[in-house]
């Protein structure tokens, strides 16, 4: 065999190669479109199936297909899905047994597959998860577990009351931190009236002041008297609490403290009433701030000059124009 004749074999041999990986590659992709055609199918089976059952109609016998495969249709489905409707899809789930390794994975010995267990019971939400994350919140041996429990509850509207909450999660041994901060304003809509009776308590000033935050994200206007008397508390803390919570809850009435807050002789306080009458488009408020334009403080008359601007911005535009003539 001459050198011209083993190219051409040479050449042959790689083209045949070539066709080979080309054939087998294209026979892969074929398999695999069939492959999903197939679980497409099987997925609007399993779909129809369950928006069927929720409806009481007569569906296709579901227990054909495997735990997995449910559950991933559940997890498609759920979002679709609101109120009664929502809570049958659930109870389904339940009794198919759907749920059951989502919840076994909640007994794990690692931590981190607890967590994990954790986020989907609280993408499910439903009354099983609930209580198992209830569970977790109140005995879990690791504070991680505990405290990613108390945030899924949240997430579902199922916090316990908030002396329960600080109770469990020894919030008193230590000093508020974010996370803290987070979890009171979510129980805040719930329990407004049990967040009042806790400052009744004896607290630590930081406490107090965390929960007189929250109070302003319970959308509770029946809590717009204990702000009241907040804002006059000796603590500036307290005092500032007062003012932010006071901002976000809306109320019309609290234009008098938060006003009046703008003279107090405390930095923090006067910052938090100049962002509070921002937040209220308290108009009444800018003889104040252009009073605080002069403040002793750069930062109190950095801000008294931006609530002037979103308050009164002809009167800010004015005075601009006067100062470059």
């Amino acid at each position: 065999m001459n050198a011209y004749e083993k190219v051409v074999l040479g050449t042959s041999i790689c083209a045949f190669a070539i066709f080979l990986v080309f054939l087998v590659l294209t026979y892969r992709r074929y398999l695999a479109e069939k492959g999903q055609a197939r679980r497409d199918d099987r997925d609007t089976a399993i779909t129809r199936s369950y928006l069927q059952r929720v409806a009481g109609q007569k569906a296709e016998n579901p227990d054909k297909w495997g735990r997995n495969t449910k559950l991933a249709a559940i997890a498609r489905i759920l979002p679709l899905l609101r109120g009664g409707e929502r809570t049958r899809l659930l109870q389904i789930a339940e009794l198919d047994g759907v749920l059951s390794d989502t919840v076994r994975n909640s007994y794990s010995i690692y931590a981190a597959e607890r967590v994990d267990a954790i986020h989907l019971l609280q993408r499910f939400g439903s009354e099983v998860c609930i209580g198992r994350l209830r569970e977790l919140m109140a005995r879990d041996r690791n504070s991680r577990v505990r405290l990613e429990a108390a945030f899924a509850l949240a997430a579902n509207g199922a916090l316990p009351p908030p002396r329960e909450l600080l109770r469990i999660l020894k919030w008193m041994d230590r000093k508020p931190n974010r996370l803290d901060i987070a979890l009171l304003r979510s129980s805040a809509p719930l329990y407004p009236e049990q967040m009042i009776l806790l400052l009744e308590d004896e607290l630590d000033p930081l406490w107090r002041a965390e929960i007189i935050d929250a109070l302003g994200w319970s959308e509770h206007m029946g809590v717009i008297d204990v702000l009241r008397d907040a804002s006059a508390d000796p603590d500036p803390e307290i005092r500032c609490a007062a003012l932010s919570a006071s901002a976000k809850l809306g109320h019309p009435v609290a234009a008098q403290w938060v006003i009046a807050a703008l003279n107090d002789p405390i930095t923090s306080v006067r910052l938090q009433a100049i962002a509070a009458s921002t937040h209220l488009g308290l108009r009444d408020a800018v003889p104040e701030l252009s009073r605080l334009r002069g403040d002793e403080q750069l930062w109190v008359r950095l801000r008294a000059e931006q609530a002037l601007e979103h308050l009164a911005p002809e009167q800010t535009a004015a005075q601009q124009i006067e100062a470059s003539q």
